[in-house]
């Protein structure tokens, strides 16, 4: 394990998952969209500028909690730590082609070859990360997506809404779909009514943005079950279910205190309390038709 450098603290590991339930949680065929694996440092090298420095936890380790919560299926998002080094992704990928897809960081120059080997690997998507050093430019946006639009991939954004360029133009003005990361990062003491939120669900009406209701403790001022989240998340599930997307965020990375359980990430944002009908489009339907995946495989 590396040592934590200036400016780059040791995170927390994520807990252990208990005992799987008598009664199944998630649906089959749950897939949870956002995820990330770090694997030993000698192999993976971390960035050396980084916010925070990950212990290393594998597929391995994950299984047991998609066993637990009852998930099929998950998407491994590339960490601002490896910058554009994807390789702890892909060879994770390589584990469970029919369970596992990838969202990756690349630079804007990268061949129609390698992104043709990417797809082949399982990758679907690019992301943009503004919250961490090391990340592609809003810039990027509009090319890469001209880039991958024959690969039907999607963009991923992690910015804050409401905070420095506007999200409409970058998103009306990229030709493939945008995935907004972890509720956009919203500020729960502004009203539901905010101009900036107001925004994401204009996008998400006019069915050029898909959100992910992840890692709601990155925003949340309460603890689990995060209620100062509920009027946010009603609004976008009474917008547009089938834009939606569930993700653990798991292992709850830049946490160096109060580390989630498996359940609050996910449950606890209200989504047992939806009809049936509403949480299979947004844990089964919807990551299948945004990821492409096969008819769902038990983990």
């Amino acid at each position: 394990m590396e040592a934590a450098v200036p400016g780059a603290p040791l995170c927390l590991p994520p807990h252990p998952p208990g005992s799987p339930p008598a009664v199944r949680l998630l649906p089959p065929g749950t897939c949870d969209a956002h995820m990330h694996v770090f694997g030993p440092v000698a192999r993976y090298p971390l960035a050396a500028v980084r916010t925070y420095t990950p212990h290393p936890v594998s597929f391995a380790d994950y299984r047991p909690v998609m066993a637990a919560l009852g998930i099929d299926r998950a998407v491994l998002v590339q960490p601002s730590v490896y910058g554009t080094d994807n390789s702890a992704l892909l060879d994770t990928l390589r584990q469970a082609p029919g369970r596992l897809r990838g969202v990756v960081v690349v630079p804007p120059s990268i061949s129609d070859d390698g992104l043709a080997e990417l797809h082949h690997a399982g990758v679907r998507g690019i992301r943009v990360n503004r919250r961490n050093p090391g990340g592609l430019a809003l810039e990027d946006v509009a090319l890469l997506g001209r880039r991958i639009a024959p690969l039907r991939w999607h963009i991923q954004l992690q910015v804050e809404i409401g905070q420095g360029a506007a999200l409409a133009p970058l998103v009306e003005g990229c030709p493939v779909p945008v995935v907004l990361d972890h509720l956009g990062l919203l500020d729960p003491a502004r009203p539901v009514g905010d101009a900036a939120f107001a925004q994401v669900l204009a996008l998400l009406a006019a069915g050029t943005l898909w959100v992910k209701l992840s890692a709601p403790y990155r925003v949340s001022r309460a603890t689990a079950p995060y209620t100062d989240l509920a009027p946010f998340v009603e609004a976008l599930i009474a917008c547009r279910p089938d834009r939606l997307l569930w993700g653990s965020d798991w292992p709850h990375t830049e946490l160096w205190r109060d580390m989630p359980g498996d359940l609050d990430p996910g449950l606890r944002l209200g989504l047992d309390r939806v009809p049936e009908a509403i949480r299979q489009l947004i844990l089964v339907a919807n990551p299948g038709r945004l990821y492409g995946f096969e008819p769902a495989e038990r983990a």
